[in-house]
């Protein structure tokens, strides 16, 4: 799903008039998301999920074509871990 089927889905499910209002609802969202992630580390949505920031180690791999060792240094992610409950519906709806 890209963001245009969003927002045509909220839209929908709003009962918006327009998908500019729908669009930028979500990119308000996504923008205070970003900033609250930004500040705690996580944030969780009560029997949905918690998004949070992981922090990848650093590694070391070899260019297969010269052999040369390179160090991949360490970076930050931000992950989605799914509720019980939420996997449980997913995994049950057929």
């Amino acid at each position: 799903m890209n963001k245009k089927d969003l927002v045509k889905i909220y839209k929908d499910k709003s009962k918006m008039e327009n998908a500019r209002d729908a669009l930028a609802d979500i990119n308000d969202f996504i923008e205070t998301l970003k900033k609250a992630i930004l500040k705690d580390g996580t944030v969780k949505f009560h029997d949905n999920g918690i998004f949070e920031i992981l922090v990848r180690k650093p590694k070391v791999i070899s260019n297969p074509s010269t052999r040369e060792l390179i160090t991949i240094y360490p970076k930050k992610t931000v992950r989605f871990r799914m509720s019980k409950g939420t996997k449980e519906g997913m995994n049950n709806k057929k």
